[in-house]
């Protein structure tokens, strides 16, 4: 009843050739007392299955091993209840992310990886957080004021109460629960207070202490989330590197994705990233790391009725002067140690017939800024200018994997808490996102002697091993 072509054929034979106790697995022998638990390999599957299937909770997968019979297969026909489910992925953080590790360097070794160009960017993906659950210094104010003002109402009230009650001789007047109530929600938010000015965060979650408000509706709304950074191979659009942030947006992020792909073992590649990513001092550190980074330029942040001709000025490291469209010199004006040096030529701007169009401030004058990172940024923006067609496959590259995990692999939320948990769940989408696009790549055929390859090779080596061991424990005995 399973195809001979089915995926989860793919799935069983790649967890069968990883050695899951090098990665770390518990439970991947069996214990010589007591009842045996369930394996580390029948769980890994059913859980690389649940994730590209779009059942990823617990409960959901006990259900699907009792009535799907893909899985009934895969588990050979074992139904663990949802709780075993949880507790092998709560302890396996570490290994399950591994895994995608692993089959990274699978495709490295099958030649699918090209290793010379690669797309970064980042994504918002959704916490399991509710945003009544976060709060920063200025809603613990509003909150606190609120409450203050509804414990004054009551006090008086009571006040009220007590005179009323005074008058008919009546004493037994208590406080009432709503009151209690309200005092203890305010210093619950004291405590946040408390907490926030202890640690210097900006805004404190009670649910997920990792996630952060952050831009992730279509619509400009804000939600709670995490921003998951990915680096695509540009030969076959495949993941082989990914990371989770808590920082909404995408600065410095070009220096932490380069560091990762030379950890990985790749040399003298070209990065694409979008204008999220233009940081000088990312910029120069990663050509300093002899790699090409291709960088699209932000828009200036000049006045919206100033020409554009009149945004391009041309700077000479022999004068150290810019040149406006005009043709007048500015020269600098701050010590050339500075940190931001400032350029202008008030009496050029001053008799100039463009005066108006270009020099658009209270002073009447043009200043131009420049900092140590300047020339890095410029440099950058001539070579987006040089392979504007290369810079145009970024979207094609790495885009296209998040539409497929969020949409196509309902993998737009996350159901785990905290950065670590979270981490590990982004591996396992990315890791199912990986194997389908290999699948295709290869076909069913060709994916399944390789992986049969791989792990006729590693029972050799496993046997090699042994045998040496024989002959060496045969040795001692002979020597004995």
């Amino acid at each position: 009843m399973i195809g001979e072509e089915n995926m989860v054929r793919v799935i069983d034979k790649f967890i069968d050739v990883i050695d899951l106790q090098a990665l770390g697995f518990t439970r991947t022998t069996p214990a010589g007392e007591g009842r045996p638990g369930y394996s580390a390999t029948m769980l890994a599957k059913l859980y690389l299955y649940g994730y590209q299937n779009r059942v990823r909770s617990s409960r959901r997968l006990e259900r699907e091993s009792q009535r799907n019979i893909e899985l009934m297969w895969l588990t050979e026909s074992l139904t663990p209840d949802h709780k075993s489910i949880s507790e092998f992925r709560r302890i396996n953080k570490r290994p399950l992310k591994k895994l995608f590790r692993e089959f990274v360097q699978m495709c490295c070794n099958w030649d699918l990886v090209g290793g010379k160009c690669f797309a970064r960017d980042g994504s918002k993906f959704q916490a399991s957080n509710n945003k009544k659950s976060n709060f920063n210094h200025k809603k613990l104010d509003n909150r606190l004021a609120e409450l203050d003002e509804k414990i004054n109402d009551y006090l008086n009230e009571m006040d009220t109460q007590d005179r009323r009650d005074n008058a008919q001789n009546d004493t037994t007047s208590t406080a009432p629960k709503e009151l209690i109530a309200l005092v203890e929600r305010k210093q619950t938010y004291e405590s946040y207070k408390k907490q926030l000015e202890t640690t210097g965060e900006s805004e404190i979650s009670t649910v997920d202490p990792d996630a952060r408000l952050m831009g992730i509706s279509s619509n400009g709304g804000l939600e709670m989330g995490y921003n998951v950074q990915t680096t695509v191979d540009a030969k076959n659009n495949l993941i082989v590197d990914y990371n989770v942030t808590t920082n909404s947006s995408d600065q410095g992020e070009l220096e932490i994705g380069a560091k990762r792909l030379i950890r990985l073992g790749f040399r003298k590649f070209i990065l694409i990233c979008d204008k999220g990513y233009l940081n000088g001092k990312c910029l120069y550190k990663v050509k300093r790391m002899q790699i090409k980074a291709l960088v699209s330029p932000q828009n200036p942040s000049n006045p919206k009725d100033r020409p554009p001709e009149f945004h391009e000025f041309k700077y000479d490291e022999a004068t150290d002067s810019y040149t406006c469209p005009v043709g007048h010199v500015l020269s600098a004006r701050s010590k050339k140690n500075s940190v931001m040096r400032r350029y202008t030529n008030k009496q050029a701007c001053a008799n100039c017939p463009h005066n108006k169009q270009c020099a658009t401030g209270k002073n009447g004058f043009r200043t131009i800024s420049r900092d140590k990172y300047s020339t890095a940024r410029e440099q950058a923006k001539a070579q987006h200018k040089e392979n504007i067609e290369l810079y145009k496959q970024r979207q094609q590259i790495v885009e296209h994997p998040y539409g497929t995990v969020k949409r196509a692999m309902d993998g737009g939320y996350f159901l785990l808490r905290t950065r670590a948990k979270v981490d590990c769940e982004a591996g396992l989408l990315f890791l199912a996102y990986n194997m389908k696009r290999v699948l295709n790549i290869l076909g069913f055929k060709s994916l399944m002697n390789r992986l049969h390859l791989l792990q006729k090779k590693a029972r050799i080596m496993l046997f090699s091993r042994s045998h040496r061991w024989l002959r060496f424990s045969y040795a001692l005995l002979r020597v004995s």
